[in-house]
């Protein structure tokens, strides 16, 4: 089994005085492709507080995991699960820390994921810089994606956050996790998502493809899906 952690930060405008219900829900689908099998879906948080009066809020996290051939051990006992979830209060919003299981695949390291409010705008921008770049000016990893120093930090990218919603809206994230095969590399990889390979590189801090581990693939928005 692979365990992956989720920290996402819920904004409720700084108005959170006291938690009165909380709940985490997974919705996934499975389908079996060619090299392998895929699980596409969501884990859906839903939560009752307290501001001035009692309060809703729903918040999507969209998943896509694929897991390859090599790596799956029973193709009938693939699926995720929210093992445990737990949750702090920071200046007046919520930090909700969930625990997902990945069963039927080889054992990997725990990966940690923190969710961001980046918008779609800075991955086009990166998008649009890396093609413009001389191939020799992007030797070195952009300073202004890199990683935070904090243990649970690596980045993931969300839909841009409306500067005024409703506590009802639905703050909804895509991106993808792949669990690396014996023979894959960057470059295999990227041609599989149609994503630059620069940026996978730099969105998992250029580690060491290790097979059975989980890579983090940013969701970069082509000209047929605008």
């Amino acid at each position: 089994m692979q365990k992956i952690y989720y920290e996402k930060e819920i904004d409720l405008s700084h108005r959170l005085k006291e938690l009165v219900s909380l709940t985490v829900d997974e919705s996934i689908d499975y389908k079996i492709e060619d090299q392998g099998l895929r699980a596409r879906g969501s884990l859906i948080i839903k939560g009752e507080y307290l501001s001035d009066e009692s309060k809703l809020f729903v918040e999507n996290i969209e998943l896509d995991i694929f897991a390859d051939d090599q790596k799956i051990i029973d193709q009938r006992d693939f699926h995720l699960k929210v093992e445990d979830f737990d949750y702090e209060i920071h200046d007046g919003n919520l930090i909700v820390t969930i625990e997902v299981g990945v069963y039927g695949v080889q054992d990997g390291k725990d990966r940690y994921v923190r969710l961001k409010d980046d918008p779609l705008e800075e991955i086009e921008a990166l998008s649009r810089t890396l093609q413009q770049m001389p191939q020799e000016e992007v030797t070195e990893p952009l300073q202004d994606v890199a990683v935070a120093s904090e243990p649970l930090q690596e980045k993931v990218y969300e839909t841009k956050v409306k500067e005024e919603k409703d506590d009802s809206d639905e703050d909804t994230g895509i991106y993808y996790l792949y669990v690396i095969g014996v023979n894959d590399t960057y470059s295999s990889i990227s041609e599989r998502y149609q994503i630059d390979e620069k940026i996978i590189r730099d969105y998992n801090d250029n580690m060491n493809l290790v097979s059975s581990q989980v890579l983090i693939i940013p969701y970069v928005p082509t000209k047929d899906s605008e």
